[in-house]
């Protein structure tokens, strides 16, 4: 069951930011909460994820990039700031477990967090909200917890 916090998080009308969740959340009940708003959602499952190419493969196939995705950290933000053919007030997604790759390549699991929050200013300036949404055992710092 989603946190009070994540509640009230996945409820403001702005919502928009890199969060930490405390505790794990249920994935269908973000996607509902995302689904709610006309919001797209995505998951990505980060369980197996190790390596930078792993990042991107999985991201690449839960939000449904293009197949000419470059596979590198320009053509991730690339693709996070078109979503071509998603029609969403906002975007959610939902990267949990992110312990593998954080043990594995700290730095790339950084690299994807200031991207994330440079396309959640893209978003913004075009009048819509990005959120995502991070869990596991241990937060990257800086991250602001709910």
């Amino acid at each position: 069951m989603a946190s009070p916090e994540l509640k009230t998080l996945l409820a403001h009308d702005e919502a928009r930011g890199v969060f930490w969740l405390k505790s794990h959340a249920a994935v269908s009940e973000i996607k509902a909460a995302a689904k709610a708003r006309n919001w797209a959602f995505f998951h990505l499952e980060g369980e197996k994820i190790e390596k930078k190419e792993q990042f991107f493969n999985h991201a690449a196939m839960a939000m449904k990039f293009p197949s000419h995705f470059g596979h590198n950290w320009d053509a991730f933000y690339d693709c996070l700031t078109e979503f071509d053919g998603v029609d969403a007030d906002g975007y959610l997604i939902y990267f949990d477990h992110t312990d593998a790759f954080s043990e594995h390549h700290e730095s790339q699991l950084e690299t994807a967090i200031e991207l994330f929050e440079d396309a959640i200013d893209f978003w913004k300036e075009d009048g819509k909200s990005m959120l995502v949404l991070l869990s596991g055992s241990t937060p990257p710092p800086g991250i602001a917890k709910v």
